[in-house]
């Protein structure tokens, strides 16, 4: 028996599905730049500053959770503006500063892990500066934007007198 050969349009239909399958192959996977990951952080601490509780709740996830040392658990938008709105009040917050140690990313999670200086004023009116370290995980949302959905801290040592 004579096999005949593939007609032209099983050919040509043949190599569009070849192309059609490399054209879906998964796209190598950009890293953030240290620049990208650290920005939610300089943003959050710009919006401290300015006293601006929401802006700063707006670094955050809708499902964030914060993890504030020797206090419970924040969990949800709502919850993280609550809390430091309740610190802007209460802590005698006056400025602060971060800088980043270290960051990394892979598709669309992130960390960020770094020191702040925390400037706050104490009950005798003396600025005080409270050092802190931090790790942050950050997802990317739709649009692209860096939100913070996991953010722990704790002091590095106690306050000192500025």
């Amino acid at each position: 028996m004579k096999t005949q050969p593939a007609s032209p349009i099983l050919a040509i239909f043949a190599a569009l599905l070849l192309f059609a399958a490399g054209c879906n192959a998964p796209a190598k996977e950009k890293h953030a730049t240290v620049e990208e990951l650290s920005q939610v952080n300089r943003d959050f601490v710009k919006a401290l500053n300015a006293k601006d509780a929401t802006a700063a709740a707006n670094c955050y996830a809708d499902d964030a959770v914060i993890l504030p040392p020797g206090q419970p658990t924040v969990t949800g938008h709502e919850a993280i503006q609550k809390y430091w709105q309740g610190f802007l009040d209460g802590a005698g917050y006056v400025d602060g500063t971060v800088s980043t140690i270290a960051t990394g990313s892979n598709g669309d999670l992130g960390y960020e892990i770094g020191t702040a200086d925390l400037h706050l004023k104490g009950p005798d009116g003396k600025i005080m500066t409270e050092k802190i370290k931090y790790t942050i995980v950050l997802k990317r949302n739709a649009e692209g934007k860096w939100l913070q959905t996991y953010d722990m801290w704790n002091p590095v040592a106690e306050p000192t007198a500025k």
